[in-house]
């Protein structure tokens, strides 16, 4: 990622979204913005049903912690987007002496809100904090939709490193 990237205004309506940490009690705006995502990906019904309540648990069990970070931008009061933020502690390589790595997720506008410079504003506020931190790896995993506004800020497909996914069946037979 580029080390040039710098929080900017660029849309005048920029300062009609400010940004906040998410607090344990907006658990439910959380769950309903991720299911908008979700659902955006294409799940719906009982798929999504069936995660309501492990989200629940894991935004309760983490969000105090600290273990994930959310931050939401707001309009009029009203929360009309999030972006969330895990720091993994790796074993230090020479790329990557302080063994902290940025993984950067959920990053999710409201429908009607989209266009308006929302996404970016939050995801620079998330290298900022990593930055502010010592990170300088810092990953996610972009949708179609998502893909310009990353590469935009310097975000590259790694042939070096190229990761893989395995979806481990459960021990009753389900993915």
């Amino acid at each position: 990622m580029s080390e040039s990237v710098q929080m900017t205004n660029e849309s005048p309506n920029n300062a009609d979204y400010p940004i906040r940490v998410a607090t344990i009690d907006e658990i439910d705006v959380l769950i309903d913005l991720r299911l908008a995502m979700f659902e955006a990906m294409g799940y719906e019904g009982q798929v999504l049903e069936r995660a309501i309540d492990p989200m629940r648990n894991y935004f309760q069990e983490h969000l105090p912690s600290g273990a994930f970070r959310v931050w939401v931008a707001e309009n009029q009061g009203e929360t009309v987007a999030s972006i969330g933020l895990v720091i993994h502690s790796i074993p230090p390589s020479p790329k990557n002496l302080i063994g902290k790595e940025a993984y950067v997720m959920n990053l999710v506008t409201l429908q009607e809100f989209r266009r308006r410079g929302i996404a970016k504003k939050l995801i620079l506020h998330v290298l900022d904090t990593a930055r502010s931190e010592g990170i300088r790896v810092v990953s996610l995993h972009a949708s179609a939709e998502g893909h310009r506004l990353y590469e935009g800020l310097g975000f590259e497909i790694s042939d070096s490193v190229p990761e893989m996914h395995l979806m481990l069946k459960s021990s009753d037979g389900q993915q």
